[in-house]
């Protein structure tokens, strides 16, 4: 097989699964690993596919991770309906556990009982919540990511594995009924799976932009978490598929011309 040939075949499964591994590659086609690998660099070089550990993945799927301060600017008002409506599902006397991001800092803003126990690992929700009154919080420890300030790594899903509470809002960056819920980065993904599995209940808090979208990295499937909390101005055809598979779907209103783009 020339290499042109060879190369464009990588290309395809790449572009058909998403994501491949150097293994399965060169087994599927009869060539060692080291020349699998010498094809992805020529093709990401191409700038056709982005190399990961042990394989590489189709860059067309993949969301780029936005610093907070520009993206709790877009889509302000939706975020702040959205984390309104989260905020009404939380009793007095429950444990939280508040996913960082931007709209579930929102959620977190609006929250009005108590008492509560919350925890996060997010440092600017943290910050929020600190001195407010009768209100227990504990902070993840783990890697910060510079300018999204949020707590990654083996410390932080360690300690959200020994614990377990009542409500987990869960941030992501693109949900698909048939694919399940995807986030910008792989390292975030132990985090956020061990944050579900610590509740008895999981809401997705996400704006309207966020349905019908896949990201780089999956979370989970649909069907693990309880439901979505979004706003009026999701997909009618999404908000469908995922009632049709049993999740609760939570539409906060929005006032037409009422957010930034």
């Amino acid at each position: 097989m020339l290499a042109a040939e060879r190369r464009h075949r990588v290309l395809q499964e790449v572009r058909h699964r998403g994501e491949v591994q150097v293994k399965d590659l060169a087994r599927q086609l009869g060539v060692s690993a080291m020349t699998v690998r010498r094809d992805l660099a020529w093709l990401e070089k191409a700038g056709l596919i982005r190399r990961i550990h042990g394989g590489a993945v189709d860059p067309r799927l993949m969301v780029q991770e936005v610093p907070l301060r520009r993206k709790s600017s877009q889509n302000r008002e939706e975020k702040r309906a959205v984390g309104r409506l989260a905020a009404t599902l939380v009793q007095a006397g429950e444990t939280l556990i508040l996913d960082a991001g931007s709209t579930v800092l929102e959620a977190a803003r609006a929250l009005r009982v108590r008492p509560l126990k919350v925890v996060t690992n997010d440092l600017v929700t943290a910050m929020e919540l600190a001195d407010r009154p009768d209100l227990s919080l504990y902070v993840t420890g783990g890697q910060v990511r510079p300018q999204v300030y949020s707590l990654q790594g083996a410390p932080a899903s360690g300690f959200l594995e020994g614990i377990r509470v009542h409500l987990t809002f869960l941030g992501a960056d693109g949900i698909d009924p048939d694919q399940g819920i995807f986030t910008t980065n792989l390292e975030k993904v132990a985090v956020k799976r061990a944050m579900i599995q610590a509740a008895r209940r999981t809401y997705v808090l996400v704006d309207a932009t966020k349905l019908g979208t896949r990201g780089f990295a999956r979370v989970a499937a649909v069907h693990e978490v309880t439901g979505i909390i979004t706003t009026d101005r999701a997909p009618a055809r999404v908000v469908e598929a995922l009632r049709e598979l049993g999740l609760e779907v939570l539409l906060a209103p929005m006032e037409e011309g009422g957010d930034n783009p």
